[in-house]
């Protein structure tokens, strides 16, 4: 068993690589891999509530995430600076995740057998 780290840092809705990369966590979950998925930079808006890309091309992915841990991934990550950055707390997303300091997001990439960015 592999320890695989997802990392998304792009808005939601502004390219297919969030479909794409929630396929891929979806995959490796399903073959028994340790998956983490770690949201830096614009990719924490992925979790923003009430979001509506009804007029985007983009598939919703909202509820995707949401059911994340129904498939067995409940590492949902990202750092704590990530959401003061971005003027956000806990409350203001959609899927529980948890925050990390710089000390404990080093340690995560360490233990990675791969890293997969999207």
């Amino acid at each position: 068993m592999k320890n695989l780290l997802f990392v998304f840092d792009k808005p939601p809705h502004s390219s297919p690589a969030t479909k794409e990369g929630l396929d891929a966590i979806l995959t490796a979950s399903a073959f028994g891999q340790n998956v983490t998925l770690l949201l830096l930079g614009d990719g924490i808006f992925q979790l923003l509530n009430n979001q509506d890309p009804s007029h985007l091309p983009a598939k919703n992915t909202a509820s995707i995430f949401q059911a994340l841990d129904m498939y067995g991934i409940e590492n949902i990550v990202t750092p704590c600076e990530n959401l003061k950055n971005k003027g956000l707390s806990l409350s203001d997303l959609s899927t529980p995740c948890d925050i990390l300091d710089n000390t404990q997001l080093a340690k995560l990439y360490a233990i990675q057998d791969q890293i997969l960015s999207f």
